[in-house]
């Protein structure tokens, strides 16, 4: 089974969301965006442990937006698909089927004025809540469907070491209940006498002995007589049917115990201990679908232990469990599948949700993506805006030319994403299903002789990937030729209105040509040490007596590299003024984040 959508309606910072999810899911989103608001309203519908007094929300839970006689209700609704293979599922659900799809279940949470109620309600106490399914209020969900079909919160402040270390709230509880229950009972009675003996043997060193009396006689002195606690100092109770409730987890071999262990490893811990305990519920029959959600799992682990856990958890595929995971860490964004991600992002005081689970893409541009979504381009799933680049160049200087501007492009949330190479297409559908402002900064890319720049068809190619993933009518073959017959002025001024940026050659020979930015490039290509020849061209150049010939710079750059290259213009070109058409796309953006 899987959860296959989300919607959430006048619940706190969410007016409407209405999202589709596919298999494990990841919230994505920056700080106070709703991401933990978001699980709440999750377990309104699902968690067995939250009880009836905590469903009963209060005013400030409304969106801020509602009316102030409150008439329109929060819901939460949640929708299961893919059930049919488990009988038992099909039983405990089947009374909550949809009327449009009998394959879908739909289990909901309404809370709304009291029947009757006229005029502004004062407090929580005006309101009740419903629990139902199938979309038909008549059909409540009784406790035991929550329990069957359960949620565990594993919240962003959790002590793994405090919930591994006392016994009620220990995932190895269920499963020590377990394995000891087949332990015949002489053989824990004789480990309790061991032990037994063990203790006494601890007792009669004198320096423990004292330390002992001398802790109970300043009990006894706080607490009287008549509530005296008896305390003693031993390996474990002496109470055989107790005894196995003080067998804990160390590390080491043995030698720590887990409070010695670091943040990271004590959290991972607690998820092996948590998926352990979903697979014993499922051998008992105590449940039959497990949701595990994980609040920030960034603050406990760092980034090699982000893409070992979560690559193994996301890579099993098991039907009675799913995960849900809030994160703003590209680290984690980064080995998540696409399709799992859910991006949030706040808009005019309300949170909205962008879904991939059907994100446009063939199954070779899903892999080209996933395969190339590092931590830094992962970066473009938490931004407000991005810029797609060619390449290192591009990558290392539009951020200071950006700065020139005025647009510092951290502080308005814009990231600049090198897809090394001019396969575009990819991230566009990603970005037009996050709804996310961007521009694609690309050569020209002319040809010698009578062929065609590569970059008039990128872009006509780009123009037909935008009209598909927004539903509009593809380019006819008629006006696509007419098209490539059109030149670089007529391109670079009519793509900027479907957000694709042109230089009229290449990004290098584009700065060359602005002459602002000329007299660093060539202070550069001096203090290369280049032979006789090109020093002299540089000369020339640097006076103006000889045009900058294309050929002859893109030689020169490629013997310095590209990346060596804009590193270094990065700190001289501080403060000075851009390419034009560079200058355009990041206006684009900025303008529109």
């Amino acid at each position: 089974m899987r959860l296959s959508r989300l919607s959430i309606r006048n619940f706190r910072n969410f007016e409407a969301v209405d999202v589709p999810l596919s298999g494990n899911v990841v919230f994505l989103g920056e700080n106070r965006v709703g991401k933990s608001n978001l699980l709440f309203a999750i377990r309104l519908v699902l968690d067995p442990a939250l009880p009836d007094s905590a469903r009963q929300l209060r005013l400030s839970d409304f969106w801020d937006g509602c009316g102030a006689t409150y008439d329109d209700p929060i819901e939460v609704h949640l929708e299961f698909t893919d059930f049919a293979g488990d009988p038992a599922l099909v039983a405990l659900l089947t009374d909550f089927r949809t009327a449009r799809d009998p394959m879908t279940v739909s289990l909901s949470y309404v809370f709304r004025k009291r029947a009757g109620m006229s005029g502004a309600p004062e407090t929580g106490a005006d309101f009740d809540f419903v629990v139902f399914g199938g979309g038909d209020e008549t059909r409540p969900v009784p406790g035991r469907v929550r329990r069957r079909v359960a949620i565990d919160v594993l919240d962003a402040l959790r002590d793994a070491e405090g919930q591994l270390a006392t016994w009620r709230s220990s995932p190895l509880r269920h499963l020590l209940e377990e394995a000891i229950s087949d332990v015949p009972s002489a053989d824990i009675d004789a480990v309790a006498a061991e032990l037994d003996k063990a203790t006494k043997a601890l007792e009669s060193f004198p320096t423990i002995k004292t330390l002992e009396d001398e802790l109970r006689a300043g009990i006894r002195r706080l607490s009287g007589k008549a509530h005296d606690i008896d305390a003693r100092l031993r390996f474990a109770p002496s109470d055989p049917l107790r005894l196995f409730r003080a067998i804990a987890m160390f590390i080491d071999g043995g030698k720590r115990g887990i409070a010695e262990a670091s943040l990271g490893s004590a959290n991972v811990a607690l998820l092996a201990l948590k998926l352990a305990e979903f697979a014993w519920r499922r051998k008992k029959n105590d449940r039959n679908f497990s949701l595990l959600c994980i609040e920030e799992p960034e603050a406990h682990l760092h980034p090699q232990l982000q893409r070992s856990v979560f690559k193994k958890l996301f890579g099993d595929e098991d039907p009675a469990q799913a995960l849900i995971v809030t994160s703003h860490s590209p680290t984690l964004a980064a080995v998540t599948p696409l399709r799992s991600i859910v991006q949030l992002r706040i808009r005019d005081g309300a949170t909205e949700a962008f879904s991939l689970a059907e994100l446009p893409v063939s199954g070779d541009e899903l892999d080209d993506l996933e395969s190339s979504l590092n931590a830094t381009r992962a970066e473009l799933l938490f931004a407000r805006g991005v810029l797609f680049v060619e390449g290192d160049a591009e990558e290392a200087l539009v951020p200071v030319f950006a700065q020139s501007l005025s647009r510092p492009l951290d502080e308005l949330g814009i990231t600049v994403c090198n897809v090394a190479g001019v396969n575009f297409a990819p991230y566009v559908k990603l970005a037009e299903s996050l709804n996310l402002p961007y521009a694609v900064i690309t050569d020209w890319d002319p040809l010698d002789g009578s062929k065609p720049p590569l970059g008039r068809k990128r872009t006509l190619d780009l123009l037909q990937v935008m009209l598909a993933i927004r539903g509009k009518p593809a380019m006819t073959s008629s006006k696509r030729t007419t098209l490539e017959t059109k030149d670089h002025a007529y391109f670079a001024k009519q793509s900027t209105k479907t957000g694709v940026f042109l230089n009229d050659r290449t990004f290098e020979v584009s700065v060359a040509n602005t002459p602002a930015l000329l007299k660093p490039l060539l202070d550069i290509l001096d203090e290369q040490g280049f032979g006789s020849t090109r020093t002299r061209r540089i000369a020339a150049w640097r006076k103006g007596t000889v045009a900058v010939d294309p050929t002859q710079l893109l030689a020169m750059i490629a013997d310095i590299g590209k990346g060596r290259l804009a590193s270094r213009l990065g700190k001289k070109m501080i403060g000075l003024t851009p390419p034009g058409y560079i200058a355009d796309a990041i206006e684009h953006v900025a303008d529109r984040v």
